[in-house]
């Protein structure tokens, strides 16, 4: 761990983050809201893409982190546009078709995944040794 300079670190962050979007996920979608399979994959996909910058700087891992932002950015775009219903219906208070009561948990869930996104990206451009 001595060796290991921010971007590592970084990964580390994006990882985690990466692993608790997919759990809210799940929650949200066991409380009733719309989840795509699609989403479910592109954040395991992305946690791997983060946990193999852990082996060390190589050629590949380069790669790894930028298609790990990738998938956090689709993951983030697509839980926002299909809960969409449910923040227009609690900001409105008006009830049609989507459960503005988990309206909150898609604010979270952006706000996590976010974060994931900024901590992969910045671990892109930041070294991961010393």
């Amino acid at each position: 761990m001595k060796n290991k300079a921010i971007g590592f670190y970084f990964a580390c962050i994006a990882a985690v983050l990466a692993v608790v979007t997919l759990i809210m996920t799940l929650v949200y979608g066991a409380r009733g809201g719309q989840v795509n399979t699609l989403v479910i994959v592109a954040l395991v996909a992305a946690f791997v893409c983060e946990a193999s910058l852990f082996l060390g700087e190589k050629p590949w891992t380069d790669f790894t982190g930028i298609i790990g932002a990738v998938l956090l950015a689709f993951a983030l775009m697509t839980v926002l546009s299909d809960g969409i219903w449910n923040i227009a219906e609690s900001i409105n208070g008006i009830q049609m078709v989507g459960r503005p009561e988990l309206a909150g948990m898609n604010f979270t869930m952006a706000g996590v995944n976010l974060v994931a996104i900024l901590a992969a990206i910045l671990s892109c451009f930041t070294k991961k040794s010393k």
